[in-house]
């Protein structure tokens, strides 16, 4: 059993909302620390943060940071999960988690594309608009000209043999159901974004009915420049999330709980 303090924002009274706290007591066998699109852009080993495309965590000073929270507070994090035996598992986009064979054994098997209909896609309402505000905000033909091409995991915090690695919310949903776990305790990138409403992040996960805990200082937000010191999309992905959708930990209490459990093994 996993015992932690988890935080919430309480909204009733709505005269006198604030944080409250409360045990959270989740069984190993059910439980898994999920971590979510640790990508190596701008990373040691990884492409190099091109200034001329906002990938990634976006800008010089969050993606430091980013890498930061990944080698000082995710990293130990895995480390106490696997020591005392609780699943861990990785969210992360197509592109990377296809490269991995834990990826192929879970990955959802489907007839060959030509003997599924398409349906033809609506035409753009106005053609070409999309593209152009896109390009505008991550650079001109950023999906194959920026890091996003060659992305991968940090070595630091790359999966083990065996650990699943997926990029689509119902694969996570029937691997999940065939280990019976229902506890997902969530760290990774971006809190404002992708951890929120990724395919396999909290959200969607939330949906489909899962109890969802995010570690929050193991977790950063797309900061710009003049948010990166008070923290603000990151502070408000973790507010949206203790108001809708459920509780936030420490990494400290965390791996405090795995050693403890890990003790009692």
């Amino acid at each position: 059993m996993l015992r932690l303090t988890g935080r919430y924002y309480r909204t009733i009274p709505n005269t006198d909302p604030g944080y409250e706290f409360e045990t959270l007591e989740l069984p190993l066998e059910s439980t898994a620390l999920v971590s979510l699109h640790c990508w190596n852009i701008g990373c040691p080993g990884g492409p190099e943060a091109d200034p001329e495309f906002c990938v990634g965590m976006g800008y010089p000073g969050v993606t430091d940071e980013a890498y930061r929270i990944m080698r000082e507070e995710i990293r130990p994090a895995l480390d106490a999960a696997r020591a005392c035996g609780l699943t861990v598992c990785h969210v992360q986009a197509e592109s990377i988690a296809r490269r991995y064979p834990e990826w192929f054994n879970y990955a959802i098997d489907t007839p060959a594309e030509d003997v599924i209909p398409q349906p033809e896609a609506p035409r753009e309402a106005i053609p070409g608009y999309r593209r152009s505000i896109l390009w505008r905000s991550h650079g001109e033909d950023y999906p194959n000209r920026s890091g996003l091409a060659e992305m991968d995991f940090p070595e630091v915090v790359a999966p083990l043999p065996g650990e699943p690695v997926v990029h689509q919310t119902h694969q996570f949903d029937r691997i999940l159901r065939e280990r019976g776990i229902v506890n997902l305790i969530y760290a990774g990138f971006a809190t404002d974004m992708c951890i929120l409403n990724a395919p396999g992040g909290m959200g969607p996960m939330f949906g489909l009915g899962y109890r969802v805990v995010l570690i929050r200082d193991a977790t950063i937000g797309v900061e710009p420049p003049d948010f990166l010191e008070e923290r603000i999309a990151t502070r408000w992905g973790i507010r949206y999330h203790e108001t809708h959708w459920g509780d936030t930990i420490e990494v400290a209490d965390f791996i405090a709980a795995c050693e403890a459990e890990g003790g009692r093994g």
